[in-house]
This record gives C-alpha cells, sequence and structure tokens, in this order.
C-alpha cells in the first residue's frame, strides 16, 4: 500500500513538472515571438486607394484580394485630382474601378464606400472633408476588439483616414496605417514630401505625422522604386486565365501603351505587409516641421523575393480558379 502511495506521488510530481515546462515554453515563445504568433492569425485590411490613378493599385488590390492571410474589410475610394487626366471626378473613377474588381474577382459583398472627392478643408487649422469612407473606417475602428487595430492601407491621397482622425480622434488607438507616401533618403536622413501621394493633400499627410499615438508603417516611393513589372511577363502570365487577370492587363495596355515596365509602388506596400521578412524596417523621426515623433519607414526591401512571392500566388490563385 505504501509502494503504491508513493508512486502515486511521484507520478503526481512528474505530472506538475510536465505541466510546468510546458507552460514555460508557451510563455516564452509568446514573449519572444508573439508578432510572429499573432500573424498565424487573418489580418484585417481596410484599403484605400486612387485605383484611376496608375495601375499598380489595382494590383495590389488583387494580391490582397487572394491573399489568405489577410481579410479585407472594405474597399474605399481616393481622389486623385492634381492629375492630368483627372478629369471632372478622379473619385468617380477609383470607385468604378474598385467596384469592377470587385465584381470581378466575386468579392462584391466586400464593403465600398466613397471618399471623399477633395482635399481636406482648411480654416486656420485642417477641417476633415467628411465621406461615407471616413464614417466606415470610424465604425470599423470601433468594432475591433480589446487591443486590437484595424488595418488601414492607404495607397493614394490621405484624405479618408485623416478627415475620420479628424472627426473621431477616439480611433486613433484603434488603427494602424500603412501607407505609400513620402521620399526618404537613407544616407542623409532627409524627407522629402514632393511625391504624388502626398501633394494630391498634404495637409492630410501632416495630419497623420502630426498625430500622437497613432502607429504608422510608410512605404517611401525611394525604397519601392526598383520594384518593377514587365509588360511582357504579365501579358505572358495573364492572358487568357481568367476576368480578373485580364483586367490588370487590359488596364496596363489601355492606360500605358507605351511603358514595357512599370514601377508596382503599391503592390510592394502589400507585399510588406504580408511578408515581413523581406523588408527592413526602422522607426524613424519625422520630418522636422512636424511633430517630433518617431514612424516606422521601410528602407529596404528584398525586390527578388516579393516578386517570386507575387507570381507564384498569382500562379496558385489561376491553378484553383480552373479547377472550380
Amino acid at each position: 500500500m505504501f509502494k503504491n502511495l508513493k508512486r502515486s506521488v511521484k507520478r503526481a510530481i512528474i505530472f506538475l513538472l510536465v505541466i510546468g515546462i510546458i507552460s514555460t515554453i508557451v510563455i516564452t515563445a509568446t514573449n519572444l515571438f508573439g508578432d510572429k504568433l499573432i500573424r498565424s492569425k487573418t489580418i484585417k485590411v481596410l484599403i484605400d486607394s486612387d485605383s484611376g490613378n496608375e495601375i499598380d493599385d489595382l494590383f495590389a488590390i488583387t494580391r490582397a484580394l487572394i491573399a489568405p492571410e489577410l481579410e479585407v474589410v472594405g474597399l474605399t475610394s481616393a481622389h486623385w485630382e492634381f492629375h492630368p487626366e483627372a478629369g471632372d471626378s478622379s473619385l468617380e473613377v477609383s470607385q468604378y474601378l474598385n467596384e469592377k474588381l470587385l465584381r470581378l474577382s466575386n468579392k462584391s459583398d466586400i464593403p465600398h464606400p466613397r471618399g471623399s472627392s477633395g482635399m481636406l478643408r482648411y480654416w486656420s487649422d485642417p477641417v476633415p472633408n467628411p465621406s461615407k469612407a471616413a464614417e466606415f473606417m470610424i465604425a470599423k475602428a470601433k468594432e475591433m476588439p480589446g487591443r486590437t487595430k484595424l488595418n488601414i492601407v492607404t495607397l493614394g491621397a490621405v484624405t479618408n483616414v485623416a478627415s475620420a482622425i479628424l472627426m473621431d480622434p477616439e480611433i486613433i488607438p484603434k488603427i494602424r496605417v500603412y501607407s505609400m507616401a513620402l521620399h526618404y533618403d537613407t544616407k542623409t536622413r532627409v524627407w522629402n514630401k514632393n511625391e504624388f501621394n502626398v501633394r494630391n493633400d498634404l495637409d492630410a499627410m501632416d495630419v497623420l505625422l502630426n498625430t500622437e499615438g497613432l502607429e504608422m508603417h510608410i512605404m517611401t516611393a525611394t525604397t519601392s522604386k526598383n520594384y518593377v513589372f514587365t509588360l511582357e511577363e504579365t501579358r505572358k502570365s495573364f492572358y487568357g486565365k481568367g476576368q480578373v487577370w485580364e483586367f490588370l492587363l487590359e488596364k496596363w495596355e489601355e492606360k500605358f501603351p507605351d511603358h514595357q515596365t512599370w514601377i508596382m509602388w503599391d503592390v510592394a506596400l502589400i507585399e510588406a505587409i504580408l511578408n515581413p521578412d523581406f523588408v527592413k524596417s526602422e522607426q524613424i523621426l519625422t520630418p522636422p516641421e512636424n511633430l517630433q515623433r518617431t514612424v516606422n519607414v521601410y528602407t529596404a526591401i528584398n525586390k527578388e523575393m516579393m516578386l517570386a512571392d507575387f507570381w507564384a500566388v498569382a500562379l496558385k490563385e489561376m491553378r484553383r480558379s480552373d479547377r472550380k
């Protein structure tokens, strides 16, 4: 009887020791690799795009839509009025293309509210330019549980997200903004705001940079300028492969028929979100004229890995669609 009791106590001690070791491993792994463990879950993203401006927006949105790691909870339209081809309403062109891309992708159920048709207003201080898109951003941010944040990805002027912040500052700790914007020289450590997306609403960008507590991740035009697709490879890969892919090819050949290559600025940002191992990110002080705080800046990319990833995932999606 005593021997049986002794064995039972021994087993209990071993069991408790094993549980303790397992708990220690879990806690240590969570502390060391917390970000990677969290990334195993689907990342909610809201994409704000001036889709009518160039072609890389449409490629970037498509990359996000086919990514199993992402849940696109909204696609809002942005203006690009300071462009020679903007016409009477650049916003409506973006809205039309967003809706068409969602329809071709069989994802029209994704909300796609209109953004503001112009820049922030100004009266001593920036004033929001309200839109359905800004209201939607506020609503989605407030839906995020606990300390989780809504990832807002801006591929054009940041009017909509700046308006949302000005309309309801309570969302600041509930959002994380990823922007394709600005220039930054890593050698001189100098910022340059003479970049297309910024120039379409400089006040809006300053609102973001000046907002204390707002988490920002910036893919600069300086960093992404070497991420280039060729028309030849795009034509060879997309022709006859389905509505979405032929639509992307068609927009390139229609809008820029004489360009045999195109810098995929916006795709680089989506790839950086999906593949943090493909980029170098540094915390850098905002421009000297702005509130001095740090923002996360992608200062280098592995363009070869990004290119390989895009084409591999696109091919996989084409094959998956063919099997349906």
